[in-house]
């Protein structure tokens, strides 16, 4: 089975042409009805039409969180709630581009330096491979596929237990470019994956102990993890598949830092606050130098084809009037065998949302940018 994941440029094109409101702002204590209402109004017939089993959707606006569950999370009935764990999928990509950029920041590795300099040790690029920078890798113009071609076609077997990080770095040390870097557009787990390899060589600390020291502790993120602890399970909602039954937990692949952490409604706004600029959350103060590396990761790069949005590093930054209060827009999508999700920012309202459904193939972010539109 592919890699689940959602068309960033499909996703990109179309948001442009998805309905926008004006309104006064409502008074304080009207608040959240007329958020309750916006996203009532655009989720409901969202998972009626895909016969989604649930979702959780989160709004954070000025630093105030709102939560809204529909459905079920699990298959007994229990709800969903803000604390509730799903997989994000592709939205952990954004979580190791910020890395990158604090590593860029801290003057640890070059963005357009040969990506050879930071490869593990024992493991070489081929002569066109070594032309590929970090950058390109962050920002989908390496032509590296979306995943490793040698796969096993059993998706359990794809896990990290059996296809190794040595069974991935061979690969990508076996790996021949089409052409001379950089190349068009192409939307890349495996070159994500390659990224973290090489911010780990450059900072001297593995993924998940930069990710915790860096972004999860200092944001009070407890809920954040590749893998939940038995009591984090035991509020862990439970997947589909499309065809509506349920679906295998999403395996650790090799290429983890492209897609595989579980989070929560409440931690992802947490993320998405620090995304905005917050310099508080939940009393804990938020580093310059990290809203700092968010933001550059946040910069839009170039125009994704066929769309007016540009891509940046791994987030999609929809530019446009923001006298009009519904741009910039930014915005990164995930799925997995039996989820869909999406972190989605508006600096000109100072609001986030984060959406999770609990089937897969049904993509949550055009109803969030709908709804981001449409908040007070």
């Amino acid at each position: 089975m592919k890699t689940i994941r959602f068309s960033i440029a499909l996703l990109a094109a179309s948001l442009v042409s998805l309905p926008t409101m004006s309104a006064q702002p409502p008074a304080a204590d009207n608040e959240e009805m007329a958020i309750r209402q916006a996203v009532n109004t655009y989720i409901r017939p969202f998972l009626a039409k895909n016969q989604i089993p649930g979702a959780i959707v989160g709004v954070s606006i000025h630093g105030r969180r709102y939560f809204f569950h529909y459905g079920r999370a699990t298959d007994n009935g229990t709800p969903f709630a803000a604390d509730t764990l799903v997989e994000i999928g592709s939205c952990t990509k954004v979580f190791t581009t910020t890395l990158f950029a604090l590593a860029i920041n801290r003057n640890q590795i070059a963005p357009n330096e040969s990506a050879q300099k930071h490869m593990p040790q024992g493991f070489k690029l081929q002569p066109l491979a070594q032309q590929v920078t970090p950058l390109q890798l962050a920002d989908f113009t390496s032509g590296m596929p979306d995943d490793p071609t040698n796969l096993p076609p059993q998706l359990e077997m794809r896990s990290i237990e059996h296809y190794t990080v040595k069974d991935f770095l061979t690969w990508v040390s076996k790996w021949k470019p089409a052409s001379a870097p950089p190349a068009p557009y192409l939307y890349s787990n495996s070159g994500i994956g390659l990224l973290s390899y090489l911010v780990d060589d450059a900072t001297g600390k593995p993924w998940h102990e930069q990710l915790n020291q860096e972004i999860l502790g200092p944001l009070g993120m407890s809920d954040t993890e590749l893998r939940p602890s038995p009591a984090q399970q035991e509020r862990m909602a439970m997947g589909h598949r499309p065809n509506g039954t349920n679906a295998p937990p999403w395996p650790i692949f090799a290429w983890y830092a492209a897609g595989g952490l579980r989070s929560t409604a409440t931690d992802m706004l947490r993320f998405g606050e620090a995304n905005l600029g917050h310099k508080q959350i939940d009393g804990k103060t938020v580093s310059d130098e990290l809203i700092a590396a968010m933001k550059l990761a946040q910069k839009p790069i170039y125009t994704i084809p066929n769309s007016t949005a540009k891509q940046a590093m791994a987030w999609v930054n929809n530019l446009g009037d923001e006298q009009a209060g519904n741009r910039p827009e930014i915005l990164k999508n995930g799925g997995t065998v039996g989820f869909g999700t999406v972190i989605l920012i508006n600096p000109f309202k100072d609001a986030a949302i984060f959406i999770a459904v609990n089937k897969a193939g049904s993509n949550p972010a055009p109803i969030g940018v709908v709804i981001g539109r449409h908040l007070p």
